[in-house]
């Protein structure tokens, strides 16, 4: 979603900078409504909503963009985005980790005086039962892939029992965690939301330490969280509540914030109102434009028939035409050339994918023995702009012979059915970087620890040379060899096609007229710790 998304000069092309609110001060100059600056303001309720109910509210197993949100509110982790930035910052650690020479060990100090919401001390403990979860095959973390350079994971994820010898509580205020080989990539691992610390043994219930507390879910209806009084970081959060309305149409969000009801969409501006939202001269102090570092795509299962079959796949990488696609999109994003998006370590301008060739996809399947083509399914989320885009994929295979039965269906199900082997033939799906490293698209998407139930490996693509070659780039001196091993890992994989790169993503967004310090946050989705509510008061 989730990814993470969401993830910066150089990614921000033609966006609006924002004044981002820094951790730990006390009062806040940051940019309101209508992209004025202004001081923060306390008290009042956020109003949002969605269309889908999150999947769970467990850190190590969230993935879902309702989700994704929550856990920014419920918890902490060591290390956070700061404003409207892909820099991270200490959050829950008290500095940047102590990297050893080798590149192999990270010394973290954990911030002092933090409590969990219960009024229960943070501690380097809390970190060592959060990360272990993660490789516990009974937790069902679909993130484990991230996790396997830790020393003993492996052994860890085949028989937990005991404590993970990679990641040690040195004493109540330090965390040592061992790498198995250098990963340049590994603090950003560390500031993702299944890094998030909850208290000892609560992961039935779990509690966090971070801006808001849960009051109640009620599914299908609404989420509310209250503001935590015992949060480290005050005067923040500045709002009282966040009430997250729930199974909301996306239209009927924005009718909604037009009308002041409710103040951010958790879901996109729908294609088909796009063009009115962008022209609507009213509407343009509360709008933000970001380039966001994400790719969309389809994938097609490699252990199901007739997609084992690496013809029929090089058929279907024929069949698109990607600047149709983004017209259904309102131009709202670029014709991909390769899987990584630009902005991210690993992206080359080679063009790496193929145009739309009718008469060759058509040759390829009867190479594959499919000269009447085959039917198929494939699966989407149900809102914009996946409802936009399922048909005009349908169209465009239909052309080479293959007839497609399309599945638009709520992110929660979309999540359980595709991470399930053998159910999902095909998905349209996206990805939002969590950090900005190929390694995050590769580990999470394509990799052989990925390729398990519940994760987000939709192909169930195995091929340990490109597993190899993205290692050997995190651990790379520099950027450019890192950017020459990832595209050598692009082409090996694309030779396989598991996968369709369509187009690269941009993002607009449309804010209540009465939220301030709004920014874009380009790896998630808000900042609600650093927003607030024009109509609140001078002081707490």
């Amino acid at each position: 979603m989730a990814a993470r998304k969401l993830i910066l000069a150089a990614l921000l092309s033609g966006a609006v900078t924002l004044t981002a609110a820094c951790a730990g001060n006390s009062t806040t100059t940051g940019t309101a409504s209508g992209g004025s600056t202004g001081t923060a303001k306390y008290g009042g309720t956020m109003t949002v909503a969605y269309q889908s109910d999150p999947k769970t509210f467990d850190p190590a197993v969230c993935y879902d963009a309702t989700c994704w949100n929550n856990m920014r509110m419920l918890y902490d982790r060591l290390y956070d985005y700061t404003g409207d930035t892909m820099n991270i910052a200490p959050q829950a650690a008290a500095a940047m980790p102590e990297v050893s020479a080798d590149g192999l060990t990270y010394t973290i100090k954990i911030r002092p005086n933090m409590t969990f919401s219960d009024g229960k001390p943070v501690t380097a403990k809390d970190f060592v039962y959060s990360f272990d979860r993660i490789l516990d095959p009974a937790t069902k973390s679909p993130v484990q892939s991230f996790w396997t350079g830790i020393d003993g994971a492996a052994a860890y994820a085949k028989s937990p029992t005991g404590a993970l010898s990679g990641i040690t509580a040195v004493d109540d205020s330090t965390l040592q965690i061992k790498l198995t080989a250098p990963n340049s990539a590994f603090k950003y691992v560390l500031a993702m939301p299944h890094a998030s610390v909850i208290e000892t043994d609560s992961a039935s219930k779990p509690v966090g330490s971070g801006p808001f507390v849960m009051d109640h879910f009620t599914p299908g209806q609404e989420i509310v969280v209250n503001r935590n009084p015992k949060y480290w970081d005050a005067p923040r959060p500045y709002v009282d509540k966040v009430v997250e309305k729930l199974g909301v149409d996306p239209h009927v969000q924005l009718l909604s914030l037009e009308k002041g009801t409710i103040d951010l969409m958790g879901d996109p501006i729908p294609a088909a109102d796009y063009l009115s939202v962008a022209n609507d001269v009213s509407l343009k102090p509360q709008i933000k434009t970001i380039v966001k570092p994400s790719t969309y795509y389809v994938t097609m299962n490699t252990q199901m028939k007739p997609f084992d079959n690496p013809k029929v796949r090089e058929a279907v990488s024929y069949a698109f035409d990607r600047s149709f696609l983004l017209k259904l999109v309102a131009g709202q994003g670029s014709v991909a050339n390769e899987y990584l998006p630009p902005g991210i370590t690993g992206y080359t301008q080679e063009k790496l994918v193929h145009d739309q060739d009718i008469a060759k996809a058509k040759q390829l399947l009867a190479d594959a023995g499919y000269p009447n083509g085959f039917s198929t399914t494939m699966y989407s989320w149900n809102t914009s702009p996946w409802t936009a885009l399922l048909p005009q994929l349908q169209q465009d295979l239909g052309k080479i012979g293959i007839k497609v039965d399309a599945k638009p269906i709520q992110q929660s199900a979309f999540f359980s059915l595709a991470g399930t082997p053998g159910k999902a033939p095909m998905t349209l799906t996206f990805w939002v970087a969590d950090y900005p490293d190929g390694s995050d698209f590769y580990q999470a998407l394509l990799s052989c620890a990925a390729a398990i139930p519940n994760g987000q490996n939709y192909s169930f693509y195995c091929n340990k040379n490109v597993d190899d070659l993205v290692n050997k780039a995190l651990a790379a001196n520099d950027v450019a060899s890192a950017n020459t091993i990832y595209a050598q890992a692009t082409k090996a994989m694309l030779a396989d096609n598991p996968v369709v790169p369509l187009y690269y993503g941009s993002k607009t967004e449309v804010f209540g007229k009465t939220v301030g310090g709004y920014h874009s946050q380009p790896i998630w989705g808000w900042d609600m710790t650093n927003y607030w509510k024009t109509t609140g008061t001078a002081s707490r």
